[in-house]
């Protein structure tokens, strides 16, 4: 996770976004809902429509990452 910048809520992370480096692809942010393997999911960022997805994403991501210690 180095040359990323991590969201969180509360101690759960939920997003990661690009900084000093990318993801698996230049133009992506990832996020992470819970349940099964909490797997990370990419966006695609290319365009203002691609930016309110992304936003659509994050929000659901940050309301059911729970506040577990």
């Amino acid at each position: 996770m180095f040359g990323m910048r991590a969201l969180y809520r509360g101690t759960r992370i939920f997003a990661m976004l690009p900084d000093k480096r990318a993801l698996e692809r230049p133009n992506a942010i990832a996020y992470k809902l819970p349940g099964g393997a909490e797997k990370w999911h990419l966006v695609d960022l290319e365009n203002e429509r691609d930016l309110s997805a992304a936003l659509a994403y994050l929000d659901k991501a940050y309301r059911n990452a729970t506040r577990r210690e």
